[in-house]
């Protein structure tokens, strides 16, 4: 009992209040069961009790450890190593085992730290993501927008023209603000530059079939699609859009419509008809009052 006594004076005097746990054991010798004292966290059995003596304990080895009050003739080794996307969190000692956790921005499943989901424009983030659980989406609700790809980044109100003494040039969606300008701007360039600002994303956002993509890009915009790569890749299409859109005139922007409704495009051709004509001078004068001193 005394060396049991001494090693508890050793983690502490707390340790003499605590009620110490026991194990039944038989005495080879005498074939009589003993109750004997469980040795302390951080520690293990190096023999069991006896009439005449209690448990000896001797301290845990260098990475090994017990975490609780035990009888084992081995100390546990400390078998937990962190991986990627993880960080020591505590490190392994006499009484725990090695703890790791998830880095930022990525959470606990199935024994990995997975990145957290990302909502994509026209989604913002409803629950935040935390080292549990991961990221929960939503759909920006009518009056509100998200333009970014983010882990972060929640729906946010769409801008308030008039507070800026602006027009309100084109209407705000899910994943796109209110544009706001003013009827001299929209009558020096007939809304081109808003266009061309928004176009790219516009079809980016369109769920339109990857060959009608294809076929409108090679045959309706003059690009040649080389390579076999970039014939199974919507983002290779996507950015040859975008490369037309820069160098469009506002009369081939004009004609997109028409030209998308040839190609059976028809949902992408209405929305964009309706897009033009928002964006149309003469409506903003007939709209905004402010105007038509013009």
């Amino acid at each position: 009992m005394f060396a049991l006594v001494a090693m508890l004076l050793a983690f502490g005097t707390d340790a003499l209040t605590v009620e110490v746990p026991t194990y039944q054991h038989k005495d080879p010798g005498t074939g009589d069961m003993l109750t004997c004292t469980r040795c302390p966290p951080g520690t293990h059995m190096l023999s069991h009790c006896s009439p005449t003596q209690d448990t000896v304990c001797t301290r845990c080895p260098e990475d090994h450890f017990t975490q609780f009050w035990n009888y084992l003739p081995k100390c546990l080794y400390c078998s937990t190593f962190c991986v990627e996307n993880q960080y020591v969190h505590e490190e392994c000692s006499p009484t725990n085992n090695r703890v790791c956790v998830c880095q930022d921005g990525h959470y606990w499943y199935a024994d990995f730290c997975i990145k957290h989901t990302e909502c994509p424009s026209g989604y913002g983030v409803q629950k935040n993501g935390t080292v549990h659980s991961d990221t929960k989406c939503e759909r920006c609700p009518r009056g509100t927008f998200s333009a970014v790809t983010s882990s972060s980044a929640a729906c946010v109100k769409h801008t308030n023209c008039a507070s800026k003494d602006l027009v309100l040039a084109l209407k705000g969606n899910g994943w796109h603000d209110n544009i706001c300008s003013t009827c001299e701007n929209l009558q020096s360039d007939g809304g081109v530059t808003i266009l061309k600002r928004i176009l790219p994303d516009f079809f980016a956002h369109e769920k339109i079939r990857l060959y009608k993509l294809k076929r409108f890009v090679r045959h309706d915009l003059g690009q040649r699609i080389k390579g076999k790569r970039s014939l199974t890749s919507r983002e290779q299409i996507l950015y040859y859009i975008s490369e037309w859109i820069r160098d469009a005139s506002m009369d081939q922007l004009n004609k997109l419509p028409m030209v998308l409704g040839e190609r059976n495009i028809l949902n992408t051709a209405e929305k964009l008809s309706k897009i033009l004509k928002e964006l149309d001078a003469s409506n903003c004068l007939m709209k905004n009052t402010k105007c038509n001193t013009l």
